[in-house]
């Protein structure tokens, strides 16, 4: 909770400092509220379900994934990181069965040329999605 009061005034001082005074008036009121205090899992779930996957924006997808998993640092959340794992394996499928039943199969050859090799050295649960095992 330290990380994320650090962070919003790492926010409030680049707003400042860049001149954004309507921005930075709008970021505190959107603070102040209560339902700012968690992340809101239904405009979440919208980005990814509605922006992310059917717009193919791959790199922002995964841009998340990352950013929830530096969100989980402490031992303690050990539990919370694997079940984030097994939430981006999945999510990370559905994109790719979406691509190909979209008939993008051009987004299906991005995605595993940007990601095939990592998947395959360190994801098992891959390894049947390229046919063949190392």
């Amino acid at each position: 909770m330290e990380n994320m009061q650090y962070a919003e005034e790492l926010v409030k001082e680049f707003l400042l400092f860049r001149g954004f005074t309507s921005t930075l008036q709008a970021y505190e009121s959107e603070l102040s509220t209560e339902i700012a205090r968690n992340f809101q899992v239904d405009k979440i779930l919208d980005l990814v379900f509605s922006v992310y996957i059917p717009k193919y924006q791959l790199d922002r997808l995964q841009s998340l994934f990352t950013f929830f998993k530096q969100c989980f640092t402490s031992p303690a959340d050990a539990e919370l990181i694997s079940a984030l794992v097994k939430l981006e394996l999945s999510v990370l499928r559905y994109y790719v069965v979406n691509a190909l039943k979209s008939g993008r199969q051009d987004k299906v050859v991005e995605f595993f040329g940007a990601s095939g090799n990592y998947l395959l050295q360190k994801r098992e649960e891959w390894q049947a999605w390229f046919g063949a095992y190392s």
